[in-house]
């Protein structure tokens, strides 16, 4: 029997789980492998359940070509989003699409309790069927700040030092966990699932509990001397500012344009003085009043609007990026932001590279870090080898043989009821 290369599953595994559907000659272009190579592999792949053909396409040279398909369905991912001004929690399947969700409020400036995090991911799993959670395969936690090799997580934004997130959840669900710092899986999941794929030098901001930027360049992503990438939010985009950062500084991007900031702007202006009293005032709170052309709400809009074009400029000036992408709780205000970060940029930058540079808004939505993480989880998850053969190859095709045996035992049931 030929030796299959887990190299060789990992490969078609993963470019199925990007593109969806793809032809046995997209997979020879795309992987570099020989025919030989590709065929055993597919081979082993179908038998287990995990790749099915779906159709057929014809060819120039008059063959038809095999369309082949992920069987999404094979396998689940758990994902977790802390970065927003909402924790959120899924399971997905093996190509991103989300089959539940659940989503709880966090408190501004209050540090979050792990339980809460465990606690979440219990009331996705309380949806599955006994069947379905032998198919969950990994947890991917998505989170502000930075991990370290134990899977303990240092995030200001969460009230964490050193949180043994990683082994919570494991001791809770038997799982393996894998972290990744928020901007490296949003602009990871914009390159494998949205907008920037087959872009080489992308940036992807986040605008959520804190500021945060992910980046490509020449198609690697920037990970830097410590692994974690930029601090972007921590560029001091306003010298002169009285708003101090989480971090102990002033002036920083994320003391002016942070949602939470944004917020606190908005209640400290309208309530100096003690004229008013504001309670539960969101992000969606101020831009509603923005759009209402609410002078104290549209200041704050032109404040943080301003202080990311600022800090973007920089980046343009620094790395020419092709596109910029504007994600977390910011989509929401898309209308108002958008074209003010433009103006500013244009201000900032030279105009070659303010022409070469496009920016949007996330095509993924809010969904992105679940997405991401869930897609981190399946790409990591697969590097182990035992893992691969015998969780994301073994169950699909485990389920398939019993149901074989049961129509087999249906059939002879019947015809012996016949007879």
């Amino acid at each position: 029997m030929t030796k299959v290369a887990d190299q060789w599953l990992r490969d078609i595994l993963i470019l199925l789980a990007q593109n969806r559907t793809v032809t046995r000659a997209e997979i020879l272009e795309v992987t570099g492998y020989n025919p030989a190579s590709v065929s055993h592999a597919l081979r082993y792949l179908t038998r287990a359940g995990v790749i099915l053909k779906v159709g057929k396409l014809e060819s120039k040279a008059g063959r038809r070509q095999e369309i082949l398909q992920i069987n999404a369905e094979a396998g689940f991912l758990a994902a977790i989003d802390l970065e927003g001004a909402k924790i959120r929690f899924a399971l997905t399947n093996l190509v991103g699409d989300v089959r539940y969700r659940w989503e709880e409020e966090v408190r501004i400036r209050e540090s979050l309790d792990g339980k809460r995090v465990v606690h979440g991911l219990q009331r996705v799993f309380a949806n599955l069927s006994p069947e379905q959670r032998g198919r969950v395969l990994a947890i991917g936690v998505c989170h502000p700040g930075y991990p370290d090799r134990d899977g303990c997580v240092t995030a200001v934004n969460l009230g964490w030092h050193d949180f043994p997130i990683r082994e919570q959840l494991v001791r809770a669900y038997a799982l393996p966990v894998f972290l990744e710092g928020a901007h490296h899986t949003y602009v990871q999941a914009e390159r494998w699932l949205g907008t920037a794929r087959h872009v080489r030098n992308c940036v992807y901001v986040i605008v959520g509990q804190g500021v945060g930027a992910g980046c490509f360049v020449d198609d690697h992503l920037l990970e830097g001397a410590t692994g974690i990438g930029s601090e972007f939010g921590h560029v001091v985009s306003d010298p002169e500012s009285p708003d101090q950062c989480a971090c102990g500084r002033r002036g920083c991007l994320e003391a002016i344009a942070s949602a939470p900031n944004m917020v606190r702007q908005f209640v400290e202006a309208t309530t100096r003085g003690g004229s008013k009293v504001l309670r539960d005032v969101d992000l969606a709170f101020v831009l509603d009043a923005a759009r209402h052309n609410d002078p104290t709400a549209l200041k704050v809009v032109d404040r943080a609007a301003r202080s990311l074009g600022i800090a973007l400029s920089q980046l343009v000036q620094i790395l020419g990026p092709e596109l910029i992408v504007l994600g977390g709780d910011i989509v929401s205000g898309q209308d108002l932001f958008l074209p003010r970060i433009r103006t500013v940029l244009a201000g900032f930058v030279t105009p070659k590279l303010g022409d070469a540079v496009r920016i949007t808004v996330s095509s993924l939505g809010l969904d992105i870090g679940l997405k991401g993480a869930a897609a981190m989880a399946f790409r990591r998850s697969i590097l182990d080898s035992k893992f691969l053969r015998e969780r994301i190859c073994g169950p699909i095709a485990a389920v398939q043989r019993a149901h074989r045996g049961k129509s087999r035992r249906s059939t002879a049931d019947s015809s012996s009821k016949s007879a």
